[in-house]
């Protein structure tokens, strides 16, 4: 059975911030549904995804 949207996780939708430090403030991203949550859970209500609670990308080396 696949994974649907079901609109549930638009009532959890995070408040905009700058995103460097969105998981350092505590939201997670449901890469299915396309945003990012502010929930204790560590899987979106709707589709059931994992959250991601941490950046994929390498931290930039500061000089």
């Amino acid at each position: 059975m696949g994974r649907t949207c079901k609109g549930i996780c638009l009532r959890y939708k995070a408040e905009p911030a700058p995103n460097r430090i969105r998981y350092e403030i505590g939201q997670k991203r449901c890469t299915f549904c396309g945003i990012f949550l502010d929930v204790d859970d560590s899987r979106c209500m709707c589709c059931k995804a994992v959250l991601r609670t941490k950046a994929r990308g390498k931290p930039k080396k500061f000089i």
